[in-house]
Order: C-alpha cells, then sequence, then structure tokens
C-alpha cells in the first residue's frame, strides 16, 4: 500500500508543478460542484420544479451514497496526500476525515447518472449527453487530486463504489417500488424509519447521523404530501411561457430561502447544545427537519400559495 501512496503522492506533485492562482480558484469552484450543499440544492429543485417522485429518488440514493462513503472513511481511516506523514505543503485546502473512497467522486457519479437515467430524448443527443456527464466527473475527480487532498486512487475507488450504487438501485428500483406502494402509507413511513434506524446504528461521527436523519425526512415527508395534499412539481395549469419559469423561479427561491433560514437558526441552537449529552440527537432531528422541509413544508407552502397543484 506504501509504494502506491507514495506513487499518487508523486502525481499530486506533478500535477500541482502546473498551478497557478486563477487554474486553484477554478479547480475549487469545481470541487464545490461535487460538495453535499451542491446536491441538496439539485434535489430541492428537481423535487420543488421538475417532478417530486424524481427529487424522492435522487435525494434518496445520493444521501445513501453519502452514508456509505462516510462509514467507509470511518473504517478504512486512510491517509490524505496532505497528511503529515506525507506531504503537508500539497493540501491547499483542508479536509477533517479519511481519503478513501472520494466522496467527490462518488456521489458526482452516482447523482449525475441517476439525472441522465431520466432523459427521453434521442440516443444522439443522450450520447452527448453522457460524454458532458463524464468530462464533469472527470473534472471533479481531477479537481481532489490537484488540491491535494486525495490520491489518485482515492478517485478511482470513488468511481468504482459509485458504479456499484448505481447498479444496486438500477437493479432493485422498480421491486423496491412495488413493495413500498403494496405498504401504503404506513408502509412507507416504517420503511424510512427503518432504513434512518440501520444508517444510525454505526456512527463513530456526528457526520453519519446527516444522511439517516435527512432519509428519515425525505421519506417521511414524501408520504405525507403524496397522502394529505398531492403536490405536484409541474407548473399550474394555464401558466405557460415566461410566466411558467417565473412561477417555477419563485418556487425556488421561496423554499431555499426558509432552508437557509432553519440552517442558520438550528445551527446556533445545536451549536448551544455542542457539549451538552443531546448534542447527537439534536443534530439527527435537525436534519430531520431539513429534509421534512423539503419534502413536505415546501410543497405545502406552494400550494397555499398558489404555486402549484395538485398531482
Amino acid at each position: 500500500m506504501e509504494p502506491l501512496l507514495q506513487w499518487g503522492l508523486d502525481c499530486v506533485r506533478l500535477i500541482q508543478g502546473w498551478a497557478n492562482p486563477p487554474l486553484t480558484v477554478f479547480m475549487q469552484i469545481i470541487t464545490a460542484l461535487g460538495s453535499t450543499a451542491a446536491y441538496i440544492a439539485i434535489v430541492c429543485y428537481v423535487y420543488w420544479c421538475v417532478d417530486e417522485k424524481k427529487g424522492l429518488h435522487l435525494g434518496l440514493i445520493t444521501l445513501i451514497s453519502i452514508w456509505i462513503n462516510l462509514s467507509l472513511k470511518w473504517a478504512l481511516d486512510q491517509p490524505r496526500p496532505f497528511f503529515p506523514a506525507y506531504d503537508p505543503s500539497v493540501g491547499m485546502i483542508s479536509e477533517r476525515l479519511g481519503g478513501f473512497p472520494s466522496g467527490h467522486a462518488q456521489n458526482a457519479l452516482v447523482a449525475l447518472i441517476i439525472i441522465l437515467s431520466w432523459l427521453t430524448c434521442s440516443w444522439s443527443a443522450k450520447k452527448w449527453a453522457y460524454i458532458a456527464a463524464a468530462f464533469v466527473c472527470l473534472l471533479i475527480g481531477f479537481s481532489r487530486v490537484y488540491l491535494g487532498v486525495h490520491f489518485p486512487t482515492d478517485v478511482i475507488g470513488g468511481w468504482l463504489i459509485g458504479g456499484i450504487i448505481l447498479a444496486a438501485y438500477f437493479l432493485t428500483r422498480k421491486r423496491v417500488e412495488a413493495l413500498l406502494a403494496k405498504g401504503g402509507f404506513r408502509g412507507g413511513i416504517y420503511a424510512c424509519a427503518a432504513l434512518a434506524f440501520v444508517m444510525i446504528l454505526y456512527r463513530p461521527s456526528v457526520e453519519l447521523l446527516i444522511p439517516g436523519g435527512m432519509i428519515l425526512g425525505l421519506g417521511a415527508g414524501y408520504t405525507i404530501c403524496k397522502k394529505y395534499y398531492n403536490f405536484s412539481a409541474s407548473a399550474p395549469g394555464g401558466r405557460t411561457g415566461i410566466y411558467r419559469w417565473l412561477t417555477l423561479l419563485v418556487r425556488f427561491l421561496l423554499g431555499a430561502t426558509v432552508l437557509a433560514l432553519l440552517y442558520v437558526v438550528t445551527e446556533k441552537i445545536t451549536g448551544a447544545m455542542h457539549r451538552s449529552g443531546n448534542y447527537q440527537l439534536v443534530t439527527f432531528l435537525r436534519f430531520v427537519l431539513f429534509a421534512l422541509w423539503i419534502s413536505a413544508g415546501a410543497p405545502w407552502l406552494f400550494r397555499f400559495l398558489r404555486l402549484a397543484e395538485r398531482a
């Protein structure tokens, strides 16, 4: 393993030999595209403005991918290039957890392929879409090596694990949907609670509570939303052209603004309880609340303000 990591460190140094301030800023922007905040924004947009069911699928699978990645990071505890045992000077940004596998590489692949699977255009258009997605995945992975936070093997490992997650998703999706449909309202709530419970059993760090909390809130909120007010992400009937796009824009900005306010307010509450014994529970509930707003609270508000109709 050590010779492989040393080879990876040599690659990082070689790539950074071409570093310059404009390129570094560009790479920081690219790496931000693979951040958790970026995925939350994408899921919100899809759920509120495109298709609520697709938004649910994208959110759940991305959260599962994030949880698997964080769990592997803690279990394997692999080094990063800028750790003291290697070369601290290569670290252009800082990361706290272990390096393998790369979460940015893994989660970008998962999210992009799921989004591309929704395309209904011709094969020629799909081909270029997949080429563009592959380029984005490569660029995000390259940015992690350039910034000195991952060895090349971390990035390759992230892509491999992402591919396994995608294969499992596409092979089991219809079967899981059929089981949930048979279970009805209670079955959906119980399934979300059971999955969240399994995910929080292994919690060496508070970060691992976040995906479980959001899965509970996202799944439960979607089930409640469909049962009681059946929100539709399509624009209200009769609104076309610029009015349609303005409606969707207002939806997204309104929902995102409330979500940002929730984040700031709850961050102060959890920060005040950092040293208390309830810190992990409050953190878990905080992200349940975030996801409930995305999947149930915001859609209810959109219906109330007549920015959306029933499905």
